[in-house]
């Protein structure tokens, strides 16, 4: 009995302190500056930057824009490895979703003009 007790144990106790420190492990491949490219998109939303911070359950995304205005990222959420966020521009919401492929992120965005393709390098830290 004692050994049921003990498998029972750790088939649904262990996992449940695992599953936060996974979702962890996904937030921090996410974190760091980055520069965007979206030609499709207009000037001067077309390249800019992108900072992205994970802390305490919460990651943060900060777009700032070529001509130096800066959004914050809405609905922030990461799930199945994606980053998926919302940002308010000219009073449109556009959406994101995003999926770390190495050194970049790659992925759509949804705006009012349409479906876009956006590229997220990494900056070098040297």
């Amino acid at each position: 009995m004692k050994k049921l007790s003990l498998v029972l144990f750790l088939l649904f106790i262990v996992p449940l302190y695992t599953i936060p420190a996974i979702a962890v492990d996904f937030a921090s491949e996410f974190d760091g500056s980055w520069t965007y490219e979206c030609y499709d998109a207009p000037y001067p939303y077309h390249e800019g930057a992108v900072l992205i911070v994970s802390k305490e359950k919460e990651t943060l995304v900060t777009i700032t824009l070529k001509n130096g205005q800066s959004v914050s990222g809405k609905n922030v959420a990461i799930k199945d490895g994606n980053l998926s966020f919302d940002v308010y521009v000219e009073g449109s919401v556009v959406k994101t979703v995003l999926e770390k492929k190495g050194a970049q992120l790659t992925g759509k965005v949804n705006t009012p003009e349409g479906i876009m393709t956006l590229v997220i390098k990494k900056k070098d830290n040297a």
